[in-house]
């Protein structure tokens, strides 16, 4: 019911009514006037004429005078309630006995009786009124809401409505029929001055229909008022007084909210009521002209055009662009009070569009403006009201706007705001759907840009804390940038943390906006601040699952997963299908072995949640194990929603076109264009299946488009080295670079506007290498990370329209090549890698070293720099100065040593800079990246059918088999290079393989490890074998007494020395059948980390008894040196996924699995056995031959005592396992695996033939070179490089 001070007054007596009560005073009134006469009326009046008399209005009240006498004792503040019977009550029944007739005094008096809960005499008094005046509409609005209180809910309906009828911009009985409409039978206190509040989806009917029966009444209520106030173009028709303007705008707002409701199909509907909610308030009050009725279009380009004008230099491109369509000074005049923005660029008509729409390439651009720019936005646009939204004006005699009271204008402010939110929102969620904003024609197309812009209106008209974390999200997702003032380039995600930041000034506690400010801080390099604004945001809301999920992750980065559980579990409490905590949980629980609870995928050994074995079967057992294998799924197939709109595909189309002209070096067939247009028609026909087409057919237009770009780069690198220096393979002396007006031809096809950062799964490429996924998925999620680097680079602002100039031809044959790693430092791969950079054939190759991350230290960098005449450290530098440099130097060939290992700079790939790019080493797996030409890698680790371009050359049966798989459609293939996103489950990578000619891992230990025996290769080689395997007797039997010197020497030793995380239960219970079956032995692990070891153990017990599981030994992770010299140890390592050569260069042999063929990790220690010679003695198929093998191994193996001179016993091995070990230990200066010069100077060759195939074209299969060559072609039968050992190898078989 409307509060009491809206309400008006009339008396006299009702036959209905109950007579006055008589008068609480001693006498009784002898009659009208006499009630005036007793002292509680007299106080009564006393007390409101103090009223009246401090309240007429600002400035009134007369100063200097004494209004109440000094001895005057203010009452106690007394219970409304009997304030309103004992004072208010007895006023006005007195007041109605001398004016019976007066409507104010009975409006008064009926909200007093339904204050006080008589709602019969409330009712009475209204029904009065009407007799008085019938189409008095306040009383009827009060009738309504009475009947509603007596629970006569159609009744109060038709009393609203009867009000409405006769003045349709009666706001009470507006919102009250809404109320009634929107909240049937709910109770809804305080509701009836906020509209937005009333729609709770009709929460008290859990009737589907009748609740879509209540929203087309709500409806029509709005559309009734609508066409008494507004004409169909949203134009006002009626003038209105400024505290009317939010009301109808509400009501609007209301409209559009209902339609949303109603179903996706009047989402139309919704944003062209949302549209004209915002319309109405920025024009200016009636009589307004046709050049002042601005329209969402007009604000959207002012906005945008201000929005430039701020925050670029006046001659820069982005002013230049559309500064022909004003006058020259326009940016100069923009915020002079006599400039009206707002006119100019609706006198502008579709010029200032157009001229957007050319500078944004088909969208508008986004402005970057900080949060005190956006403050000023309201000035810029409305100079001539200083900011107040004009139609909450009111004009004065001589056209001036002046301002409304501030609680109007704070009012429509902020609903202003909110309705540009909502706008927002709907436009975030459909970008990619190909909506326009309304009434444009379609020419101004939904894009992230127009997103932003609402949200900096939203901000300038109402800043709040949620608005300026909305804004930080969408703005950390845009990849361009500017230059600020103090010229630095200030991008999306800079952007966002300055709007976070301001945010948390407005409220320090908001725990989204720390959540948000702390993920930013944390991929910048800054997890312990990070982790502090975690920790903070929980304070304030401790069940708030992203802050929970994201610290985990935090913690885990930090090197402590195990304390990182917690998090994750208190997150998937909250939601269990979050992806951030379900693969964050995976991945802690497998760091530390705690298995309890993983179920099982189809065929693996499985962990139930008793902590006991689920033995492998056809079907998966739930558990968090398929969790993480379900969300995975789920976030894959988030791909294959619309990414980019059918406009801009078709304009993607023709750029691709043009750029394929180009590859070609000659016109497009007529089949080529064909069956390129097919493609793009593929993307652009969605189906009807959850995700396109009949079968839900897997299409990535994203993804598609993305791979293009990357896919056709090198190639026009080419052309251009082909226009500019022919097929020239190498020069005598140094040419001149290419004619600089070739930039206008190489051009790189854009990205269009409208495509978002592709989606990433949470599952990490590198944490493929021990998850239990499928060939494809295994496959997807490092493709996905390919693509989201590759958008980024792509979206640089710093990029160049072409693509990067080639490098000049080597002189004589000279080739530039650039190494790119992170682990620089004391890092496995630098322990492995360190004489390689030297060893290179100065004469053949230039050798730059780039290090990305800074010294540890240690002596490992000082060391390889010494051997690289150029070694820089770029871990300061920008990515923009990195390639730069790259580009000065004319690098040939570029070489990833990182991969997806942390910290790795993929980034520089993803742009591009080199014709030739090359995985090599540091990462056993698909980077899944069009980027990235060649993997090196060998048969054993990558067989040849796993590769995309050989499956490619696959006979026609086994392509068949693909196809069959796929939709009848065109293949979303380019060339050779298959599409990963098909649903194949036989092939894994999407690069070339160069194939080294024993294994792809080198090591070092030749150079760097000979502290054992402390002799040279050349004095080794001259020392008799049986004195050399004596001696290492002798070193293996006192190590052994340093490690363990309780165990006895027969006692068989297996160890495994990876970080736990590689260990599953699978290969555990084997080991431990292998320790019951091999009684006298025992197990050796590493405490890496220590929180794993009593997880093992437990499960030991639980799986295999206590004496087995008493047999497991931990110790701790040693320095390098000792770690090496005392890996001699063990008897026989166990593998698991990744062998270290550390254990085959001390003699000790490896037992090891290859079992997955698609995982290049799980095939590595196969790849270093074969390099040794004695690979097959090494290498099992099966989970039970890998048992049978070990313990045969270890059954063989006997002690016989050995009486040195000394007079000392040395226990001697025979037996097939010492012998392999003897063997092993002998050769491992002449095998391949150790051999760092012979694997340098195959990478060599390897390197010299991807450029000679680059220069003649040959690399691209069905490229017009590629077709030209011999059937039997290197190229032709095989994309690979099979690189060939000339060096013969000598081995001795093992005695």
């Amino acid at each position: 019911m409307p509060a009491p001070t809206s309400m008006r007054l009339q008396t006299a007596q009702h036959p209905g009514l109950p007579p006055a009560p008589p008068s609480i005073d001693s006498h009784p009134a002898a009659g009208p006037g006499a009630a005036l006469s007793t002292s509680l009326a007299r106080d009564a009046m006393m007390a409101y004429a103090y009223y009246l008399y401090d309240t007429p209005g600002p400035g009134k009240t007369p100063l200097g005078l004494t209004s109440i006498p000094i001895l005057h004792t203010p009452p106690h503040p007394e219970a409304p309630d009997r304030v309103y019977r004992e004072r208010l009550l007895p006023l006005l029944l007195a007041l109605r006995e001398i004016h019976p007739n007066h409507t104010p005094i009975l409006l008064l008096l009926a909200c007093t009786y339904y204050a006080l809960g008589d709602l019969h005499t409330s009712l009475a008094i209204s029904q009065q009124i009407l007799t008085i005046n019938a189409t008095y509409v306040e009383a009827m609005s009060n009738i309504g809401t009475t009947m509603k209180a007596l629970g006569q809910t159609d009744k109060a309906y038709e009393w609203w409505w009867k009000a409405l009828q006769i003045r349709p911009t009666y706001w009470d009985a507006l919102v009250s029929a809404l109320t009634f409409v929107l909240i049937p039978l709910a109770e809804h206190s305080h509701q009836d001055n906020i509209l937005g509040m009333t729609f709770t989806l009709a929460h008290g009917t859990a009737d589907n229909s009748r609740r879509l029966s209540y929203y087309q009444q709500a409806l029509g209520v709005c559309q009734y008022v609508r066409q008494h106030v507004v004409d169909l173009n949203g134009r006002l028709v009626v003038a209105l007084q400024p505290n009317e303007v939010p009301r109808l705008q509400r009501a609007i707002f209301t409209s559009g909210t209902i339609y949303t409701t109603l179903g996706p199909s009047n989402l139309d509907r919704a944003i062209l009521d949302y549209a004209r909610a915002i319309e109405l308030v920025l024009r200016p009050p009636m009589p307004t002209p046709e050049a002042e009725q601005y329209t969402l279009r007009d604000l959207l380009l002012a906005v945008c055009a201000a929005g430039h004008i701020m925050c670029s230099d006046p001659g820069s491109s982005e002013i230049t662009a559309f500064s022909e369509v004003f006058d020259s000074d326009f940016s100069a005049r923009l915020g002079d009070p006599t400039f009206d923005f707002m006119y100019v660029v609706r006198a502008s008509g579709e010029q200032l569009l157009h001229a957007l729409l050319r500078a944004g390439g088909g969208v508008l651009p986004t402005p970057l403006l900080l949060p005190e720019q956006v403050s000023r936005l309201p000035g810029l646009l409305f100079p001539r009201s200083n900011g107040v939204l004009p139609s909450i004006c009111t004009r004065s005699s001589n056209g001036e706007l002046r301002p409304p009271p501030e609680e109007i204008r704070q009012q429509t402010n902020s609903l202003s705001s909110t309705i540009l939110l909502t706008l927002a929102k709907r436009f975030q969620d459909n970008v990619l759907g190909g909506m326009a904003v309304p009434e444009t024609g379609g020419a101004l197309q939904v894009s992230t840009s127009v997103v932003v812009l609402l949200y900096y209106l939203a901000l300038a008209w109402s800043p709040a804390p949620s608005t300026f974390n909305n804004l930080g999200i969408v703005l950390s997702r845009i990849p361009d940038g500017r230059t600020d003032a103090d010229g630095q380039v200030l991008d999306g995600t800079g952007l966002a943390r300055i709007y976070y930041t301001a945010g948390l000034q407005m409220d320090s506690k908001h725990p989204h906006l720390l959540t948000n400010l702390g993920s930013l801080l944390k991929d910048q390099g800054q997890t312990e601040q990070a982790i502090k604004l975690y920790m903070k945001a929980l304070e304030q809301k401790p069940d708030f699952d992203i802050a929970l999920a994201n610290l985990g992750n935090a913690i885990k980065d930090v090197g402590r997963p195990w304390d990182a559980i917690t998090y994750y579990r208190r997150a998937a409490r909250v939601d269990p299908t979050l992806p951030e905590a379900v693969c964050g949980l995976v991945n802690s629980l497998s760091s530390i072995c705690d298995w309890h609870g993983r179920g099982a995928v189809a065929g693996e050994v499985g962990v139930d949640d008793g902590g006991f074995v689920i033995p492998p079967g056809p079907h998966p057992q739930t558990g968090w194990i398929t969790n993480m294998v379900a969300v995975t799924d789920a976030q894959i197939a988030q791909g294959y929603a619309p990414g980019v709109g059918v406009p801009a595909l078709r304009a993607a189309m023709e750029e691709c076109l043009r750029a394929l002209a180009v590859v070609q070096g000659r016109p497009v067939t007529p089949r080529e264009l064909v069956a390129w247009q097919a493609r793009f028609e593929r993307l652009a026909r969605r189906g009807e299946g959850v995700e396109g087409g009949e079968r839900g057919e897997r299409v990535n237009e994203a993804g598609f488009l993305i791979r293009f770009i990357d896919w056709v780069q090198p190639r026009l690198q080419r052309q251009w080295y082909l226009r500019a220096y022919g097929k020239t393979l190498a020069v005598e002396k140094a040419v001149a670079t290419s004619e600089e007006n070739y930039h206008g031809f190489y051009l790189r096809p854009t990205l269009p506007k409208t495509l978002q950062p592709p989606p990433v799964p949470s599952v990490l490429p590198f944490h493929t290498f021990t998850y239990p996924l499928t060939p494809r998925v295994n496959r997807l999620i490092p493709h996905r990370s390919a693509l989201r680097l590759s958008y980024t680079a792509l979206a640089q602002p710093w990029l160049p329209k072409h693509v990067y100039r080639p490098p000049r031809p080597p002189i004589r044959g000279k080739l530039n090549i650039g190494y790119i790693s992170n682990d620089v430092n004391n890092h496995p791969l630098s322990h492995l890698m360190q004489s390689v950079f030297g060893m290179h054939d100065r004469s053949r190759f230039n050798v730059f070293l780039y290090t990305t991350s800074p010294w540890d230290g240690t002596a490992y960098r000082p060391r390889i720099a010494s051997m690289v005449e150029h070694c820089v450290d770029v871990s300061s530098w920008s990515l923009n100065t990195i390639i730069d440099h790259i580009m000065q130097q004319e690098i040939h060939i570029l070489i990833n040593l990182g991969g997806y290992t942390k910290g790795a700079r993929n980034d520089i790939f993803a742009a591009r800079p080199c014709p030739i790019q090359i995985q090599l080493i540091g990462y056993a797996g698909t980077l899944g990246a069009a980027w990235c030409d060649y993997l090196v890698c060998d048969p054993i680790a990558c067989p040849r059918d796993t590769s995309a371009t050989e499956r490619w050359r696959a006979p026609q049966v086994a392509r068949a088999a693909d196809a069959e798989a796929e939709s009848t459609d065109v293949p979303l293939d380019m060339d050779a290079d298959l599409d990963p996103e098909s649903d194949s489950d036989e092939w894994q990578y999407m690069e070339k393989f160069m194939y080294m000619p024993h294994t792809f891992m080198v090591t070092d230990h030749k150079q760097s490890y000979r502290g054992d025996e402390n002799l040279s290769p050349e004095e080794r080689a001259k020392v008799p074998e049986e004195r050399l395997w004596l001696d290492e007797e002798r070193r293996r039997t006192d190590a052994r007494r340093q490690v363990f010197p309780d165990l006895p020497q027969d006692v068989i030793i297996f160890a495994n020395f990876n970080q736990l995380y590689k260990i599953d239960p699978g290969i555990f219970l084997v080991w431990l059948r292998i320790l019951r079956l091999v009684p006298r032995s025992v197990l050796w692990l590493l405490r890496f980390p220590g929180a794993g070891e009593e997880h093992l153990r437990r499960t030991a017990k639980m799986w295999a008894g206590e004496e087995v599981a008493a047999r497991i030994r931990f110790t701790d992770v040693a320095k390098k040196d000792w770690h090496v010299f005392r890996a001699r140890v063990a008897d026989l390592f166990l593998d698991t996924a990744e062998a270290p050569a550390d254990v085959l260069w001390t003699g000790t042999p490896i037992l090891t699995w290859p079992k997955h063929r698609h995982k290049m990790c799980s095939r590595v220690a196969a790849s270093m056995v074969n390099a040794t010679g004695f690979g097959a003695q090494m290498t099992v198929h099966s989970a039970e031959e890998y048992e049978r093998r070990a313990v045969a191994l270890a059954q063989s193996v006997c002690y016989v005592p050995f009486h040195e001179s000394s007079g000392a016993v040395l226990p001697r091995g025979e037996g097939e396992l010492v012998a392999l070990r003897r063997s092993l230990f002998l050769a491992r200066d002449r095998m391949p695996l150790f051999d760092t010069v012979r694997w340098t100077r195959n990478l060599e060759k390897g390197l010299q033939e991807a450029w000679r195939r680059w220069v003649e074209g040959t690399q691209y299969e069905l490229s017009d070179e590629w077709a030209a060559c011999a059937e039997d072609a290197p190229e032709r039968t095989s994309g690979c490089i099979w690189i060939r050992d000339d060096d013969p190898v000598d081995i001795p078989p093992t005695k």
